[in-house]
Protein backbone atom coordinates (compact mmCIF):
# COMPACT_ATOMS: atom_id res chain seq x y z
CA UNK A 1 0.00 0.00 0.00
CA UNK A 2 1.19 3.33 -1.05
CA UNK A 3 1.14 7.02 0.16
CA UNK A 4 1.41 9.31 -3.01
CA UNK A 5 3.42 12.48 -2.38
CA UNK A 6 3.32 11.99 1.71
CA UNK A 7 6.02 10.45 4.37
CA UNK A 8 4.11 8.99 7.79
CA UNK A 9 6.85 7.52 10.30
CA UNK A 10 3.94 6.44 11.82
CA UNK A 11 3.14 3.41 9.86
CA UNK A 12 2.87 -0.21 10.77
CA UNK A 13 3.11 -3.60 8.59
CA UNK A 14 1.19 -6.60 10.04
CA UNK A 15 1.11 -9.17 7.10
CA UNK A 16 -1.51 -7.93 4.67
CA UNK A 17 -2.64 -5.04 7.17
CA UNK A 18 -0.95 -1.33 7.04
CA UNK A 19 -1.45 0.84 9.78
CA UNK A 20 -1.39 4.18 10.22
CA UNK A 21 -1.06 6.29 12.82
CA UNK A 22 -2.92 10.11 11.45
CA UNK A 23 -5.86 12.02 11.45
CA UNK A 24 -7.68 10.44 8.02
CA UNK A 25 -9.52 13.93 6.92
CA UNK A 26 -5.73 14.69 6.24
CA UNK A 27 -4.28 10.78 5.37
CA UNK A 28 -6.94 9.40 3.34
CA UNK A 29 -6.49 11.67 0.16
CA UNK A 30 -2.75 10.22 -0.09
CA UNK A 31 -4.14 6.70 -0.60
CA UNK A 32 -3.73 4.56 -3.28
CA UNK A 33 -5.19 1.09 -4.37
CA UNK A 34 -8.51 0.79 -1.86
CA UNK A 35 -11.30 -1.02 -3.01
CA UNK A 36 -13.27 -0.61 -0.33
CA UNK A 37 -14.25 0.99 3.00
CA UNK A 38 -16.07 -0.84 6.24
CA UNK A 39 -16.19 1.69 9.25
CA UNK A 40 -17.38 3.33 12.63
CA UNK A 41 -16.78 7.09 12.31
CA UNK A 42 -17.85 9.70 14.62
CA UNK A 43 -22.11 9.81 14.73
CA UNK A 44 -22.14 13.25 15.16
CA UNK A 45 -24.20 12.81 17.93
CA UNK A 46 -21.43 14.52 20.66
CA UNK A 47 -21.71 11.08 22.15
CA UNK A 48 -20.50 11.17 25.99
CA UNK A 49 -19.59 7.65 27.42
CA UNK A 50 -19.89 5.47 31.06
CA UNK A 51 -17.64 3.74 30.11
CA UNK A 52 -14.16 3.90 32.45
CA UNK A 53 -10.99 2.48 32.41
CA UNK A 54 -8.30 3.90 33.89
CA UNK A 55 -5.72 3.63 31.48
CA UNK A 56 -7.95 4.63 28.08
CA UNK A 57 -11.37 5.91 28.58
CA UNK A 58 -13.08 8.02 31.66
CA UNK A 59 -16.66 8.10 32.57
CA UNK A 60 -18.22 11.20 30.06
CA UNK A 61 -15.05 12.00 28.24
CA UNK A 62 -16.68 12.34 24.42
CA UNK A 63 -15.67 10.87 20.71
CA UNK A 64 -13.32 13.01 18.93
CA UNK A 65 -14.90 15.21 15.79
CA UNK A 66 -18.65 13.86 17.10
CA UNK A 67 -20.52 16.92 16.75
CA UNK A 68 -21.12 16.62 13.55
CA UNK A 69 -20.80 14.42 10.38
CA UNK A 70 -18.25 16.11 8.85
CA UNK A 71 -15.64 13.11 8.99
CA UNK A 72 -17.97 11.03 8.12
CA UNK A 73 -19.19 12.47 5.40
CA UNK A 74 -15.68 13.63 3.87
CA UNK A 75 -14.90 9.64 3.65
CA UNK A 76 -18.16 8.75 2.13
CA UNK A 77 -17.10 11.92 -0.66
CA UNK A 78 -13.88 10.45 -0.76
CA UNK A 79 -14.89 6.80 -1.60
CA UNK A 80 -16.07 8.34 -5.19
CA UNK A 81 -18.35 5.29 -5.52
CA UNK A 82 -16.19 2.48 -4.29
CA UNK A 83 -18.32 0.07 -2.03
CA UNK A 84 -19.19 1.07 1.43
CA UNK A 85 -20.51 0.57 4.87
CA UNK A 86 -20.76 2.81 7.41
CA UNK A 87 -22.25 2.33 10.53
CA UNK A 88 -24.62 5.11 12.00
CA UNK A 89 -27.28 6.34 13.88
CA UNK A 90 -30.78 7.40 13.07
CA UNK A 91 -30.61 10.65 15.38
CA UNK A 92 -28.46 12.20 12.05
CA UNK A 93 -29.24 12.61 8.82
CA UNK A 94 -27.66 9.38 6.14
CA UNK A 95 -24.48 10.20 4.28
CA UNK A 96 -25.43 11.22 1.10
CA UNK A 97 -25.72 8.77 -1.32
CA UNK A 98 -26.92 5.90 0.70
CA UNK A 99 -28.54 2.85 -1.62
CA UNK A 100 -30.20 0.74 1.72
CA UNK A 101 -29.71 0.69 5.13
CA UNK A 102 -28.75 -2.63 6.92
CA UNK A 103 -30.06 -3.05 10.62
CA UNK A 104 -27.12 -4.33 13.35
CA UNK A 105 -29.69 -5.90 16.14
CA UNK A 106 -28.40 -6.48 19.44
CA UNK A 107 -30.29 -8.73 20.78
CA UNK A 108 -31.50 -6.98 24.21
CA UNK A 109 -28.21 -5.03 24.45
CA UNK A 110 -28.35 -2.78 26.93
CA UNK A 111 -28.23 1.12 26.30
CA UNK A 112 -27.95 4.42 27.09
CA UNK A 113 -31.61 5.88 26.35
CA UNK A 114 -33.59 8.06 27.13
CA UNK A 115 -34.86 6.34 30.71
CA UNK A 116 -38.59 8.46 30.33
CA UNK A 117 -38.80 6.25 27.25
CA UNK A 118 -39.70 2.39 28.14
CA UNK A 119 -38.03 0.55 26.00
CA UNK A 120 -34.29 0.40 26.01
CA UNK A 121 -32.21 1.23 22.84
CA UNK A 122 -30.84 -2.24 21.12
CA UNK A 123 -29.74 -1.53 17.36
CA UNK A 124 -27.68 0.61 15.09
CA UNK A 125 -27.66 1.49 11.30
CA UNK A 126 -25.68 0.95 8.91
CA UNK A 127 -25.34 2.58 5.60
CA UNK A 128 -24.79 0.77 2.05
CA UNK A 129 -23.32 3.14 0.06
CA UNK A 130 -21.74 2.91 -3.66
CA UNK A 131 -21.08 0.08 -6.01
CA UNK A 132 -19.31 -2.98 -6.49
CA UNK A 133 -20.18 -5.30 -3.77
CA UNK A 134 -19.11 -9.04 -3.61
CA UNK A 135 -20.84 -12.70 -2.89
CA UNK A 136 -23.92 -14.36 -2.53
CA UNK A 137 -27.26 -12.27 -2.09
CA UNK A 138 -28.47 -12.64 1.29
CA UNK A 139 -32.08 -12.28 2.48
CA UNK A 140 -32.91 -9.57 4.86
CA UNK A 141 -31.38 -6.30 6.17
CA UNK A 142 -30.86 -7.18 9.71
CA UNK A 143 -27.95 -8.79 11.21
CA UNK A 144 -27.99 -10.25 14.35
CA UNK A 145 -24.96 -10.13 16.37
CA UNK A 146 -24.25 -9.52 20.48
CA UNK A 147 -21.96 -6.50 21.01
CA UNK A 148 -18.84 -6.59 23.19
CA UNK A 149 -18.90 -7.24 26.58
CA UNK A 150 -19.73 -3.74 28.17
CA UNK A 151 -16.47 -3.87 30.78
CA UNK A 152 -13.34 -3.83 30.07
CA UNK A 153 -12.93 -6.41 32.30
CA UNK A 154 -14.61 -8.41 29.55
CA UNK A 155 -12.53 -7.66 27.20
CA UNK A 156 -13.67 -4.29 26.12
CA UNK A 157 -10.98 -1.83 25.02
CA UNK A 158 -13.45 0.88 23.62
CA UNK A 159 -16.22 2.30 24.40
CA UNK A 160 -17.77 1.89 20.72
CA UNK A 161 -16.47 -1.39 20.16
CA UNK A 162 -18.12 -3.35 17.25
CA UNK A 163 -18.20 -7.16 17.68
CA UNK A 164 -15.52 -8.68 15.52
CA UNK A 165 -18.00 -11.54 13.88
CA UNK A 166 -20.44 -8.56 12.98
CA UNK A 167 -17.27 -7.03 10.84
CA UNK A 168 -16.59 -10.33 9.46
CA UNK A 169 -19.87 -10.47 8.14
CA UNK A 170 -19.88 -7.55 6.39
CA UNK A 171 -16.56 -7.48 4.83
CA UNK A 172 -17.82 -10.67 2.92
CA UNK A 173 -19.14 -8.32 0.83
CA UNK A 174 -16.60 -5.93 0.18
CA UNK A 175 -14.13 -6.65 -2.63
CA UNK A 176 -10.54 -6.28 -2.93
CA UNK A 177 -8.67 -3.98 0.10
CA UNK A 178 -10.65 -2.68 2.92
CA UNK A 179 -10.06 0.54 4.28
CA UNK A 180 -11.21 1.48 8.10
CA UNK A 181 -10.07 5.58 8.17
CA UNK A 182 -11.88 5.45 11.97
CA UNK A 183 -9.57 1.89 13.21
CA UNK A 184 -10.88 2.43 16.83
CA UNK A 185 -9.23 -0.33 18.87
CA UNK A 186 -8.62 -2.39 15.28
CA UNK A 187 -12.10 -4.31 15.09
CA UNK A 188 -12.07 -4.07 11.47
CA UNK A 189 -8.29 -5.15 10.94
CA UNK A 190 -8.86 -8.14 13.05
CA UNK A 191 -11.71 -9.40 11.11
CA UNK A 192 -9.33 -8.66 8.09
CA UNK A 193 -6.43 -10.29 9.52
CA UNK A 194 -8.82 -13.59 10.35
CA UNK A 195 -10.46 -13.65 7.18
CA UNK A 196 -6.76 -13.21 4.78
CA UNK A 197 -7.60 -10.06 3.42
CA UNK A 198 -6.19 -6.92 2.61
CA UNK A 199 -6.63 -4.22 4.76
CA UNK A 200 -5.28 -0.15 5.95
CA UNK A 201 -6.30 1.38 9.07
CA UNK A 202 -5.85 4.88 10.25
CA UNK A 203 -6.02 5.65 13.75
CA UNK A 204 -5.39 9.55 15.36
CA UNK A 205 -5.25 7.99 18.79
CA UNK A 206 -2.24 6.65 19.60
CA UNK A 207 -3.43 4.82 22.70
CA UNK A 208 -6.07 3.17 20.21
CA UNK A 209 -3.54 2.68 17.62
CA UNK A 210 -1.21 0.55 19.68
CA UNK A 211 -3.93 -1.31 21.01
CA UNK A 212 -5.18 -1.94 16.85
CA UNK A 213 -1.39 -3.27 16.21
CA UNK A 214 -1.18 -5.96 19.12
CA UNK A 215 -5.05 -7.29 18.25
CA UNK A 216 -3.87 -7.61 14.62
CA UNK A 217 -0.47 -9.46 15.73
CA UNK A 218 -2.33 -11.34 17.80
CA UNK A 219 -4.62 -12.48 15.15
CA UNK A 220 -1.93 -13.60 13.12
CA UNK A 221 -0.54 -15.63 15.89
CA UNK A 222 -2.98 -17.75 16.51
CA UNK A 223 -2.65 -19.62 13.12
CA UNK A 224 -6.31 -20.41 12.04
CA UNK A 225 -6.51 -17.77 8.92
CA UNK A 226 -8.16 -18.79 6.23
CA UNK A 227 -8.93 -17.28 2.92
CA UNK A 228 -12.08 -15.95 1.80
CA UNK A 229 -14.19 -16.43 -1.05
CA UNK A 230 -15.05 -12.97 -1.22
CA UNK A 231 -15.00 -12.61 -5.25
CA UNK A 232 -17.94 -15.33 -5.31
CA UNK A 233 -20.74 -14.01 -7.47
CA UNK A 234 -21.36 -11.13 -9.41
CA UNK A 235 -20.64 -7.59 -8.29
CA UNK A 236 -23.97 -5.04 -7.72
Amino acid sequence: MEVQNLIFQNKVVIGQCVLYLADSTELVAGLSDIDSICSDPPYGINYVSGYATEKLWSGGRSIRSDETTFARDLIVQWSSGRPCLIFGSWKMPRPEGTRSVLIWDKGGALGMGALDIPWKPDHEEIYVIGKGFVGKRDSGSVLRCAPVQSTAKNGRVHPTQKPVMLLKKLCQKLPGTILDPFMGSGSTGVACAQMGRRFVGIESEKAYFDIARKRIEDAYRQGDLFVDPQNEGAER
